[in-house]
């Protein structure tokens, strides 16, 4: 736009507005001129420019608001239309082990399942707006034709399940994980304290819980005297034999490499990753996952990166199958897990997997029976039995059998179903 010139066109043709003259004595006398016409003309003209850009940008605020108000609406008034038996929420961000969790409870039930929200709406709605503008709204949409409500994690969705349930839907709610102090750098966030808390009240509420691994199961009728349903994660085995390890080899240039996917997230833990790979420097290794980069470990982390370690951008689900199908070992160095999907998939291909001692990982690797497991925190331990894993292929080789009995989302969506329809 041709306002967007005037600053330059002001420095090169505008004069200044005050000039000092002297007097025929000798004191000076300071006089300002009248501005010129010209810088009037500028100012006036820069001023119409805001004015008119505040405008624009207001303007383009409100059809935005308009816009994803409409795609809430639409969405809500879709729901009987479709007619969905199940709703499963919230499904408000775009990763995550929760996230492929609840994708997969649509695609292999046999019942009609709708997330919400809706996939389309993640990139455009904000997060924020379901939990505050549209919750009230979003309380009162008809759901004759819906039988059964779902919640994950999120306390709001879990307060929307709570209402529906007195209006006389079926509850049910999954528990994952609890947020440990792990979870947290120095202590856990009070956002995380609030989401502890939702995690009781929908396990003491809904009309069944579930938990997704035994540790979890006995912690909650330990710690809280609350009674779940165990039922594992699930894992999609057809997708996890057809990924492609050449796929994956065409853009990273090691065929042999020890892996790790994970965060930027103090329970991922991603610098004993680092260390090592610092500690076996013959070997190629490769880390992955969303926020991590060489600046953020050396940074944040206070770890140096080895020559021999290589940092990739979040990969895609897909992506990650390739990357475990490539893979010679996976390493998991995390302080915490529900049961961790990564490993199962990695054991459904059959690939040696080495995890910390903590509950959710023995759970996975049925305390060592169909991986290697390490002290944690111990770098000694965790490059042994590393090692160990790579020339030790007998627990692997069994593996994919034990996933496809026990973790196929086929045999664990059969479970669910009977949940949804109240057969116990």
């Amino acid at each position: 736009m041709w306002c967007l010139c005037i600053p330059r066109w002001e420095r090169l043709l505008h004069t200044k507005c005050s000039c000092t003259r002297k007097s025929s004595g000798n004191n000076p006398v300071n006089q300002e001129m009248p501005p010129s016409l010209f810088s009037i003309f500028i100012r006036k003209c820069r001023s119409a420019c805001y004015r008119a850009n505040h405008a624009i940008l207001k303007n383009r605020a409100r059809a935005e608001e308009n816009f994803q108000y409409r795609m809430f609406r639409n969405w809500c008034q879709s729901l009987n239309e479709k007619d969905v038996e199940v709703i499963v929420g919230g499904n408000c961000v775009l990763f995550g082990g929760c996230k492929h969790h609840m994708e997969s409870l649509k695609r292999y039930s046999s019942l009609k399942v709708e997330l919400a929200p809706p996939e389309h709406t993640i990139p455009r709605i904000p997060f924020s707006k379901w939990n505050g503008q549209y919750f009230e709204e979003f309380l009162q949409i008809d759901l004759s034709g819906t039988k059964v409500v779902h919640s994950h994690v999120f306390p709001w969705f879990i307060n929307w399940c709570n209402h529906q349930k007195k209006k006389g839907l079926r509850w049910v709610h999954t528990h994952h994980n609890w947020y440990y102090p792990e979870f947290g750098r120095d202590r856990l966030e009070n956002w995380q304290l609030e989401f502890n808390q939702a995690f009781l009240f929908a396990v003491g509420n809904a009309d069944a819980a579930i938990s997704v691994s035994r540790w979890q199961q006995k912690f909650l009728r330990e710690q809280h005297n609350l009674e779940t349903v165990y039922i594992p994660n699930g894992v999609n085995v057809s997708a996890c034999r057809n990924a492609s390890a050449r796929n994956f080899t065409k853009t990273y240039p090691h065929e042999k490499f020890i892996f790790y996917a994970g965060r930027n997230d103090p329970v991922k833990n991603p610098s004993d990753f680092v260390r090592l790979a610092a500690a076996l420097p013959e070997l190629a290794f490769l880390m992955a996952g969303q926020g991590l980069s060489q600046k953020v470990m050396e940074d944040e982390w206070e770890v140096a990166i080895p020559p021999n370690l290589t940092i990739r951008d979040e990969l895609s689900h897909a992506e990650t199958l390739d990357a475990l199908s490539a893979c010679s070992v996976l390493v998991v160095t995390s302080k915490r897990e529900g049961l961790p999907t990564l490993v199962l998939e990695a054991m459904a291909m059959g690939k040696p997997v080495v995890v910390p001692n903590e509950d959710g990982c023995m759970e996975a690797v049925s305390n060592g029976e169909y991986g290697f497991i390490y002290q944690a925190g111990c770098l000694e331990d965790l490059a042994r039995q590393t090692l160990l894993a790579l020339d030790d292929r007998s627990k692997s080789q069994k593996a994919p059998d034990r996933i496809a009995q026990e973790y196929d989302w086929r045999v664990v969506m059969k479970k669910i179903d009977k949940i949804y329809t109240g057969v116990t």
